[in-house]
């Protein structure tokens, strides 16, 4: 009798296994693979903003994302990850961090080289900053993501475009401590397998793959051993931390979705539905509260959009991915089951960087409502009949501006809005929305912004342009690693003088940079008011490989100052 029992709970367990591995199955075949869904993503689009406003993996000719931005003004990319936030926090002028969460076992490319240990970090920007008299402070709300992945060598960065109206997607490659860094623009159309409305992404609440979470903090403090901030985060961050981080992602989403309202909702010719977008967004950005969604002006906008509105109406892209508790997974029955037909991810499988697809498909498949690759259905579709397009513009204001605009005409609405009405008609030409440029039509000053002008950057650099190899000159290799980490690949032009597609490219450069003499030529300036100057930096890592060097790094020094020829020939 006990041994049927016994049978008959062994038939169950099999039957049961088999159902659930065929549920298991079921719940990941409609995903399909990241290689077929980065072709069809690319696939062109017919949709006036995808004409002004183009799915190239290159920022158009002119503009440059709000990232190159920030690291060309810094004179370099900070290393390591915790300087880089510092960065981001000494603009704030509030002096607050921006927003940061640890995530072990995420559902980014490179999931496979994080783990509890060394958990993903991602890092929100939140601040805008002050205006001046003579121009704009920097706006990041919703404009700039980053996601480190330490065993990866790899920051995957997401941030605006303001002179393009789009979401730039880069790759900061061999970021390491003694590596040559690379700042590149990623191939557009793997990004957008997951980033599908090409815009930011995050989890739902309550954002249990974050350390915003009791349980997943807890294992990474198991994991690590103790509870030091991992690269300046805290093991530990309010549920807070979690939902500003969604809120970012949801305000950087509609930035995108506000460019094909004022493109696509007005048509080509619509430059009197764009004007009138404009008065609603200033009365909604005056008085939120008190705002009329019915008055005669709203009604105005409505009827204008209905002359060109696109027949299927705009989606509202749906950023947000369904809540996945990667611990509670391998808990109960279910949990044991799944780990019957599942095998352990290990650290270092999967994806070494963001081209290498065949790896992250050989990872476990997550299951359907899960996984980023599986098509979203919209948030929403929007018709002619709504008026959100407003609000979307509104939102590219900063509370700063707002005020700047109000003291330029007297505090009085009514002034501003006769303003917009006296602006000429190309003013609301068929182009993308710029804060920038608005605030310089509405105020009559050439404002000057900090991440607009290009002319002193250095060319943005594609994903999978290969590093140099250095054969026939091996003269350059102490320029190599004591040298292109700042001066190869840099976005401020004056400091990337170390380029150069051939070796004898970046040769003739730096034989051409006679200055590379004196900052190199420590025994000589080292006690003047030139110490300054002297290269590398002396809070860098190549400084110290230097020191450490001894009398080997004074030799490689000299060679390397030889190289380069004198202001005298004699």
């Amino acid at each position: 009798m006990g041994m049927n029992r016994a049978v008959v709970v062994v038939i169950v367990i099999v039957v049961a296994t088999a159902a659930y591995a065929a549920l298991m199955i079921s719940s990941t075949q409609n995903s399909p693979p990241i290689t077929t869904l980065a072709k069809t993503s690319a696939t062109a689009r017919s949709n006036l903003s995808d004409k002004i406003i183009p799915d190239t993996d290159l920022p158009p000719s002119g503009t440059r994302s709000l990232f190159d931005h920030i690291v060309a003004q810094n004179d370099v990319l900070p290393y390591p990850f915790e300087k880089l936030i510092a960065l981001l926090t000494a603009q704030n002028p509030a002096g607050t961090a921006p927003i940061t969460l640890l995530i072990p076992h995420g559902r980014s490319l490179l999931k496979g080289q994080a783990d509890n240990a060394h958990p993903r970090l991602v890092v929100a920007a939140d601040f805008d900053g002050q205006n001046t008299a003579f121009g704009l402070g920097k706006a990041t709300r919703g404009q700039l993501f980053l996601g480190f992945v330490e065993e990866a060598k790899e920051i995957e960065v997401v941030s605006y475009n303001e002179a393009a109206g789009r979401f730039e997607y880069q790759l900061v490659q061999n970021y390491c401590e003694g590596c040559v860094p690379r700042i590149v623009y990623a191939r557009r159309a793997i990004c957008l397998t997951c980033h599908q409305g090409t815009t930011p992404i995050f989890s739902q609440r309550p954002w249990n793959e974050t350390n915003a979470q009791e349980a997943t903090a807890a294992a990474i403090l198991a994991a690590r051993g103790d509870n030091k901030p991992y690269h300046g985060v805290a093991i530990s961050q309010p549920l807070a931390s979690a939902e500003r981080f969604d809120q970012l992602t949801d305000i950087g989403n509609f930035y995108h979705v506000s460019q094909r309202l004022w493109l696509d909702g007005c048509g080509e010719n619509g430059n009197e539905c764009r004007r009138q977008m404009l008065l609603l967004a200033l009365q909604y950005g005056d008085n939120s509260g008190g705002f009329d969604a019915a008055s005669n002006d709203a009604n105005k906008l409505r009827e204008l959009q209905r002359v060109s509105f696109p027949k299927a109406g705009i989606a509202v892209p749906e950023s947000d991915l369904q809540n996945r508790d990667p611990i509670g997974e391998k808990l109960g029955f279910k949990g044991w089951m799944r780990s019957l037909i599942t095998r352990e991810i290990k650290l270092g499988e999967g994806a070494k960087d963001n081209e290498d697809l065949s790896a992250f498909e050989k990872l476990p498949p997550l299951r359907t409502e899960l996984d980023p690759l599986n098509i979203r259905v919209p948030k929403q579709i929007l018709t002619a009949n709504d008026i959100d397009g407003a609000y979307g513009l509104a939102r590219f204001f900063t509370e700063a501006d707002l005020k700047t605009l109000a003291e330029h005409h007297g505090n009085s609405l009514a002034k501003l809005l006769m303003k917009v009405h006296a602006l000429p008609p190309e003013t609301f030409a068929a182009k993308p929305f710029s804060r920038v440029a608005m605030m310089q039509a509405l105020t009559g000053k050439p404002l000057e912004y900090c991440c607009i002008k290009t002319d002193e950057m250095s060319p943005p650099v594609a994903s999978g342009v290969p590093p140099l190899a250095i054969q026939a000159h091996p003269e350059l290799q102490p320029f190599a690693e004591y040298c292109f980490a700042c001066h190869r690949g840099n976005p401020a032009k004056r400091l990337n003088f170390m380029a150069g597609d051939t070796e004898q490219a970046v040769l003739y450069n730096i034989k051409n940079k006679a200055e590379i003499r004196d900052a190199l030529d420590w025994e000589r300036y080292a006690t003047t008011d030139k110490a300054t100057k002297l290269m590398p930096p002396r809070d860098s890592a190549q400084y110290h490989a230097f020191k450490e060097a001894g009398s080997e790094g004074d030799k490689t020094r000299g060679k390397m100052r030889e190289l380069v020829p004198g202001m005298f020939s004699f």
